[in-house]
């Protein structure tokens, strides 16, 4: 159910799932069970380059719970997988990243480039998918947190046991690599941020038994993406899909790892004595200007300008005036590990 917070309406939801269209486990009816089970309100699945069910009109709003199809899609070598939404079409195999990229923006399409920051070997037994191609341009957004991505990046012969069994306790947060590519590419252009789980549920044998690495449920109860609309989502299923677009478009996002808590409360502002804007606006007039961040329970804060920790603090109240222009964001952390990420506001620049 939506939570009201402030002036904005907010829902949780999940991207980059995959079904049995692709390499997934279970079936888009089944895996959207499962979310709306565990209270998600929108789910944006993606299977490897198929719109089968898209195709097979099962699009739409399944009770109160918003579901989109789009597909991922990756370069002749395997590298660049990109999250294609609202394309027309699976683009060609042979095409290039810059090819794919600019082919959905042609489209209307919305492009998330997705687990960019792999460094795995290359000749290993999992092998990286990293994002290679910077110059592309097009996307709309970066998966800068990805779930099975950083499962992946931390497993080892030592680990794999426990990793399996209790692969929450693995998620760290987004690199600072990642962040920085994302603070840089915002300095030009609004580019929203986003975790993703990229759900698969895979079965892995673990002798003697076989056991299934991040089930759909534990998957949505980890890392969620919050958008936040104006006005409550829609009865009307294209409406609601507009609104979600809207929102990721306009950065109007922070995102947030469930076990550490919910980020209900959570709020990241900036104000001056005649405006106040969100995630994904500007703030104009720097005169007695505030950013202003509420948590519902103690973590560490790290506030962001221009890509610099500016301050760092423990608590659940931040009141702090604005001295210079520059791209704000916040950073929050529960026993060194990330909780909650917003997206940025641009305040004077």
């Amino acid at each position: 159910m939506t939570k009201q917070i402030g002036a904005w309406h907010q829902y949780s939801g999940v991207i980059h799932v995959h079904t049995t269209e692709s390499d997934g486990t279970k079936t888009i009816e089944e895996v959207v069970a499962i979310g709306q089970e565990v209270g998600i309100e929108f789910m944006m699945f993606t299977d490897h380059m198929t719109l089968s069910n898209k195709e097979n009109g099962k699009e739409g709003l399944y009770g109160r719970t918003l579901v989109t199809v789009g597909y991922e899609h990756n370069d002749p070598e395997d590298n660049n997988h990109y999250l294609l939404f609202e394309s027309p079409r699976v683009y060609p195999r042979e095409m290039t990243v810059g090819q794919y990229v600019a082919a959905g923006a042609a489209d209307g399409s919305f492009g998330i480039i997705a687990h960019p920051d792999e460094i795995r070997d290359r000749n290993g037994r999992y092998p990286p998918y990293p994002w290679t191609d910077w110059t592309a341009r097009g996307f709309q957004g970066i998966e800068l947190w990805n779930q099975m991505s950083e499962w992946m990046e931390r497993l080892s012969s030592y680990n794999k046991l426990v990793m399996a069994l209790s692969p929450r306790k693995s998620m760290v947060g987004p690199t600072d690599r990642i962040l920085k590519i994302w603070d840089d590419f915002n300095v030009h252009t609004k580019c929203v941020g986003v975790a993703s789980v990229d759900a698969h549920a895979f079965p892995v044998k673990l002798w003697p038994t076989t056991v299934e690495i991040f089930p759909y449920k534990v998957h949505f109860r980890s890392l969620r993406t919050y958008i936040l609309l104006a006005e409550p989502m829609s009865d009307n299923f294209e409406t609601a899909k507009r609104q979600l677009f809207e929102a990721l478009a306009d950065c109007r996002v922070f995102f947030a790892n469930l076990r550490w808590g919910d980020p209900e409360g959570f709020e990241f502002y900036a104000a001056n004595d005649s405006e106040r804007v969100i995630s994904g606006g500007k703030l104009y007039d720097l005169k007695k200007a505030k950013i202003h961040v509420r948590i519902p329970s103690r973590a560490t804060v790290s506030l962001v300008r221009n890509g610099k920790t500016i301050l760092r603090f423990t608590g659940r109240k931040l009141d702090y005036p604005i001295n210079e222009p520059g791209l704000y964001r916040v950073e929050t952390r529960k026993w060194g590990r990330g909780w909650i990420y917003s997206n940025h506001i641009r305040v004077g620049v």
